[in-house]
């Protein structure tokens, strides 16, 4: 398939390469590009509408909804162009609104997709991602040869939205994992105990949850820092979206509030 690919950061740049490894034609575009032995197997070029001529499916992991608006129906937004039957696959965590607007206001024939990627660490090394998916079913199968390069795992959950929504509510238990190990191990130290030790035996224990073989080998300080940017967004989004459904998340808003708290 002819691919576009629009955003090469921290997950973008490898699952593109990946797709590309996987005998696709992936036209490129970041802002900020990799240098070209980083992007080995993909075509960088000058614009998002350049990447997405003639396209059959384009991929976007930008990080914000504003983002992701501006590439399909900013100034130079790429949805006028794009062909009858093309596929936009929508990685960003945000809205579960957004996402179904733009679904709902592009022109026939064009599928929008919201196609939130996952992964646990214990299958980090693979490269393989979960993709959890909302929207049509139809555009999920034409895109899956695309799909299949970079996922071990491809579920359906609904129509449009509900691959946000899941995401959502996958990313806040996750920040709350995080929240929760760290004040564990917080409380190991204090108690006389290696962190590292501590983290390795709990992780075979009852206790346990996929994010503490993170603090095996890494300080929790540096793990929480490094996911704020992104937690502090889709948390957000998930208590919002839990407000609007009128959901009390309790415990998970409580273990969660240090990511809305700055």
């Amino acid at each position: 398939m002819k691919v576009a690919w629009i955003g090469l950061g921290q997950m973008g740049l490898p699952t593109a390469k990946a797709v590309a490894a996987g005998g696709h034609q992936v036209r490129a575009y970041d802002v900020k590009p990799p240098a070209a032995q980083d992007a080995q197997g993909l075509v960088l070029v000058g614009s998002p509408r350049e990447a997405a001529q003639d396209a059959d499916l384009v991929c976007l992991a930008v990080f914000s909804d504003d983002q992701v608006a501006d590439v399909l129906t900013g100034p130079e937004g790429v949805i006028d162009l794009l062909k009858p039957g093309a596929i936009v696959a929508v990685f960003t965590t945000g809205s579960i609104e957004s996402i179904q607007a733009i679904a709902a206001s592009v022109p026939a024939g064009i599928a929008i997709l919201d196609t939130c990627f996952s992964r646990m660490q214990s299958e980090m090394a693979s490269g393989k991602l979960t993709l959890l998916v909302g929207g049509d079913a139809d555009a999920i199968e034409r895109g899956r040869p695309v799909f299949d390069t970079f996922a071990r795992a491809i579920f359906h959950v609904g129509a449009s939205g509900a691959g946000r929504a899941i995401k959502l509510v996958n990313n806040i238990l996750f920040a709350g994992h995080i929240q929760l190990a760290s004040d564990a191990l917080r409380l190991a130290q204090g108690l006389g105990l290696e962190r590292s030790s501590t983290a390795a035996a709990l992780i075979q224990c009852s206790g346990a949850s996929d994010v503490m073989a993170r603090f095996v080998d890494e300080d929790p300080a540096g793990i929480l820092e490094t996911v704020r940017r992104y937690m502090v967004k889709d948390v957000s989004a998930a208590m919002d979206a839990g407000d609007k459904a009128g959901v009390d998340l309790g415990a998970l808003a409580a273990a969660t509030a240090t990511y809305i708290a700055k």
